[in-house]
């Protein structure tokens, strides 16, 4: 599964792919993540992303957890320009995410049988 994230940290909606990146992990699939806008926030070390949830689902942090726990984490990539316009270098990420220019979205999507945007 593809997801493409914009929603940051502060967004009511932000665990929302998360959510479906744990249906993914149980139909055995694995996740690309590509964060735009205000979604590389979510892809930072200082992240907190055991405050953001979905009411009665696991953390955004504990579904990160166990994505990459079962290898299921293929990708999270935050997009350089986004981060550039945020002040977020690549030391600024999580050890699991990188960073690549826009290119990573098509690349990414092609990898998938299943896209979805958030």
């Amino acid at each position: 599964m593809f997801l493409l994230l914009t929603d940051g940290p502060d967004d009511d909606d932000a665990a929302l792919p998360f959510v479906a990146a744990k249906g993914a992990l149980a139909d055995g699939e694995d996740v690309s993540i590509v964060a735009m806008a205000d979604a590389v926030h979510l892809l930072t070390a200082d992240a907190d992303l055991h405050a953001i949830d979905a009411s009665g689902l696991p953390t955004v942090g504990r579904t990160a957890e166990r994505l990459r726990d079962a290898d299921a984490l293929a990708d999270a990539v935050a997009l350089r320009d986004c981060c550039a316009a945020r002040d977020i270098d690549e030391t600024d990420l999580a050890p699991w995410a990188t960073m690549a220019d826009e290119s990573a979205v098509a690349r990414l999507a092609a990898d998938h049988d299943t896209t979805l945007s958030f």
